[in-house]
């Protein structure tokens, strides 16, 4: 037995499936309401309704219409009326009865990356013969990815002779070239498998290369010609001849008649630019010109097929305008995003559904919008008609921030993605006794919700979305959140990133949502592994085009660090230099390698100082002369890393040249440990350059398109073996000396604590040592405070792996920045620590004081 309330239950096929008795019932928009709520008083109004007035055509003779067949009829005034037909080239006799021998070709062109851009392409389609040599008869295209997508051309080609000779074999040659630059692409081959037929019917998709065919071949072309293989055959090659030129290997010359600035290919077809036309390109088309563009808004006017018409043309509007002639603006739609959100993800779907009542079953749209570094902000620019608006985390939240009961064109339309317009999963709402039931019992409850809980907007489970409406029931429509974003089975990105088209059908952008430690507009860098740069640290922090004062306040706290350092460096370094240079600080090898560290230290910081400017200014776009800023790419990082390594490494010089004073005591020789250090400065700097030489063979220069924002990037890029090795040597160049310095020094004291023993037996060894260590403390001290400042450098890059996103930039610029501080600290841990380096210090002091003081 079954109530009357759920009767109707009893035809469902399966838990899942709408139900019968609705089935026919599809989204509505009544009550629907509109948030936020309008604040204009524009009509509203579907922009795709196009309604055409009638036109009264005359009457026409039946007998006259079929005269001529697929010709034109025309009738010369008379007592007879004369009759005569005008053929198209595929018909010929006095009525247009006769077929022409021809091969009737349809041609679609796909983009090998799935993107459709606004390049304008020319294509030339000819018959050549079996010597390659191309035939008169030909015929040009003018092709937009983003305009023509999907479009079908349908051409035919005649053979050059009527009847067609039987002895001779003809194919299609297709050649692409940019119209704008008027530069070579590709070209493909078309047999034709049955030439005994009159008429060929041959119907292909051609697939256009994302760069320009550059292939070397074997065929032998000669001076004047080039081998090019076929796109489509890969064992198929033909001779490209340079203007002048002609023949099966390039040996024929003719003259050619084109322009000067088209492209001639033989003396009977001339490739015209953008702005010309004609058979040899010498007539001028003024349907484009600046001073009267017809495309409205700073449109881009491009002109169409001449033969057909002398005013055909495109255009193809800025973001937010549309129309035939950009004539319409666009509805913008500003989304102001919560700070918590934007910790989250930068990275935002936009979910568009349409509603078209009891007519037909809603439809969804979804794109893709990232936001810029810095911005908080969200502007969406359409054109296309919609109901609900919803945006959200890629695999997280959903947010609604625009309900139209009715489409208004050309809105404005200004709204927030917070917590409060969050669209809560259903199980949030439901009680314990709720969600234990089946889905069929338990959606009938849904409407109850949207009254229950009066602060929602909008909830949603595994099959549906609900919208509280304005007299707060749910308004549920089907929803799949498990569609999978891979370009339509050609993923762009890298590092198994999810790419995602901005239209399904003819998509013209495409962008990427990244893991988490990669970066860039195809996910193509990465964080992860020991990149310690300050690239992916600070870059995205800088605002291009904007002026310093106007960057946001981690820029100005970087560059007022560095200069701080340098200042410091400078003064530090210049007094440890005067205080190395004194005779008496050289009398052993440590003055050497002191000496050594002191100018190295202040080239360390002052290389750094350019690289943090040179960053800024690139990144801000007031330094673009590429050549600079390759040369300072390659060399900068590596002079950074070599120096940072190059005191670390003599600091152990140091240590151990101090503990083999201490075992060999009076026996030490001074001259021989001065040979010593001059040599050893030598090799440690070539084995550090020649560790780090990797790096600038790695290291290029990268542009990359940050939302709107054009970035230059200096990254490297190791394969996995060359990262396994630079790891290695990061940690070599940063452990070993540490240990050296550490070990030297308990070697030190220990022996300095056993010789000590021997002339004082009454203390005990440990009592010696520990008077030792408390003596020579600050040889401990010294390594141990170079290791924790260095430790912070170690910790970002190995233990936390990498930097997820670029708002955790701070622990990484402190760890940056921290880790050139030990190469800073001679003065401190070297000079001011020992009578003998003090004493000359302050003999430096007064010599540089001296002179001011007899002016005075």
């Amino acid at each position: 037995m079954v109530d009357n309330d759920n009767a109707y239950l009893c035809t469902m096929k399966s838990k899942t499936q709408s139900l019968d008795g609705v089935r026919n019932r599809f989204l509505t928009t009544l009550r629907l309401g509109y948030f936020p709520p309008t604040t204009s008083t524009i009509s509203v109004e579907n922009i795709f309704d196009k309604y055409e007035s009638k036109k009264n055509l005359p009457k026409m003779d039946i007998a006259l219409a079929w005269y001529c067949h697929y010709g034109v009829l025309t009738l010369f005034k008379g007592v007879n009326q004369t009759k005569a037909c005008l053929c198209p080239p595929n018909y010929f006799g006095s009525q247009c009865q006769w077929q022409s021998q021809r091969v009737s070709l349809t041609l679609q062109f796909k983009m090998n990356n799935s993107i459709y851009s606004t390049t304008i392409y020319q294509l030339i389609i000819m018959l050549i013969d079996e010597q390659g040599t191309i035939v008169s008869n030909h015929e040009q295209i003018i092709y937009i990815p983003a305009h023509h997508c999907n479009t079908k051309f349908n051409i035919y080609l005649l053979y050059p002779h009527r009847p067609k000779h039987s002895s001779t074999s003809y194919s299609i040659r297709t050649d692409l070239f940019d119209k704008s630059t008027l530069d070579y692409w590709t070209s493909w081959y078309l047999p034709i498998p049955f030439q005994f037929l009159p008429v060929n019917r041959i119907s292909t998709q051609l697939i256009i290369p994302e760069v320009p065919e550059n292939e070397q071949c074997t065929l032998s072309c000669g001076e004047h010609g080039r081998c090019v293989r076929y796109t489509n055959m890969n064992k198929l090659f033909f001779c490209r001849c340079d203007q002048g030129y002609s023949g099966t290997f390039c040996n024929n010359t003719h003259q050619c008649q084109c322009s000067n600035d088209s492209l001639c290919l033989v003396p009977s077809i001339c490739v015209c630019p953008l702005n010309k036309f004609g058979s040899h390109c010498y007539l001028k088309r003024s349907i484009c010109q600046s001073t009267n563009n017809p495309c409205q808004h700073n449109g881009h006017c491009i002109p169409l097929d001449d033969r057909i018409n002398l005013h055909a043309l495109i255009c193809v509007c800025k973001e937010d305008y549309h129309g035939e002639r950009c004539q319409y603006r666009m509805n913008q739609i500003d989304i102001l995003i919560d700070e918590t959100i934007l910790t989250r993800s930068s990275t935002f779907f936009i979910h568009y559904i349409i509603a078209f009542n009891e007519s037909a079953k809603h439809k969804r749209i979804t794109t893709l919008k990232k936001i810029a570094f810095g911005h908080s902000i969200m502007t969406i620019y359409l054109s296309q008609t919609f109901n609900i608006l919803f945006t959200q985390i890629p695999d997280g939240d959903y947010y609604l921030v625009v309900l139209r009961e009715k489409f208004i064109r050309s809105e404005y339309i200004h709204t927030q993605m917070s917590l409060a317009n969050r669209c809560l999963p259903v199980h949030d709402l439901l009680n314990e006794t709720f969600r234990q039931y089946e889905y069929l019992r338990r959606i009938k409850y849904y409407p109850l919700l949207c009254r229950q809980y009066s602060q929602v907007m909008c909830f949603y489970e595994e099959n549906n979305i609900c919208i509280c409406d304005t007299d707060r029931f749910s308004n549920c429509f089907e929803f799949n959140h498990t569609i999978k974003y891979d370009c339509s089975g050609k993923n762009l990105c890298y590092n198994d990133g999810r790419c995602f088209l901005n239209n399904e059908t003819c998509p013209s952008t495409f962008t990427c949502v990244c893991n988490d430690c990669y970066y860039g507009t195809q996910c193509q860098f990465s964080t992860k592994g020991f990149i310690f740069s300050l690239d992916p640290i600070l870059g995205y922090h800088i605002k291009p085009s904007i002026s310093l004062h106007r960057q946001p306040f981690i820029v100005k706290l970087s560059i007022a660090i560095t200069t701080i350092m340098l200042i410091s460096q400078l003064i530090m370094g210049s007094l440890c230099i005067a205080t190395f240079q004194l005779k008496k600080t050289r009398e052993v090898g440590c003055g050497y390698y002191l000496l050594a560290s002191s100018v190295s230290s202040m080239c360390m910081i002052i290389v750094l100082t350019i690289k943090i400017w040179q960053l800024v200014i690139s990144q801000m776009s007031i330094e673009t002369n590429r050549s600079i800023l390759v040369v300072s790419c390659v060399s900068i990082e590596i002079i950074l890393k070599s120096c940072l390594a190059l005191s670390e490494w003599l600091n152990a010089c140091v240590a151990i040249e101090r503990m083999f004073s201490i075992i060999k005591g009076a026996t030490f020789d001074k001259k021989k440990s001065r040979k010593i250090a001059k040599r050893m400065i030598f090799v440690v700097i070539i084995f550090i350059i020649l560790t780090h030489i990797h790096d600038p063979f790695h290291r290029q220069l990268i542009n990359d398109l940050d939302g709107n924002q054009q970035r230059i990037w200096c990254l490297s890029q190791y394969s996995s073996a060359v990262t396994e090795y630079n790891t290695f040597i990061t940690l070599f160049h940063f452990f070993v000396p540490f240990s050296i310095n550490l070990i030297s020094a308990l070697v030190l004291i220990t022996v300095a604590a056993r010789s000590r023993v021997k002339v004082e037996s009454k203390q005990s060894f440990m009592q010696h040592f520990q008077s030792k260590l408390n003596q020579h403390k600050h040889i401990i001290i010294a390594p141990s405070i170079l290791l924790l400042l260095g430790l912070p450098r170690l910790i970002t890059s190995f233990i936390l792996e990498c930097m997820r996103s670029p708002r955790q930039s701070w622990l990484y610029l402190i760890g940056y920045f921290l880790s050139f501080i030990p190469s800073m600290l001679t003065l401190f841990v070297f000079v001011l620590p020992s009578e003998t380096y003090k004493s000359a210090l302050d003999k430096a002091i007064q010599r540089w004081i001296r002179p001011f003081c007899r002016r005075s």
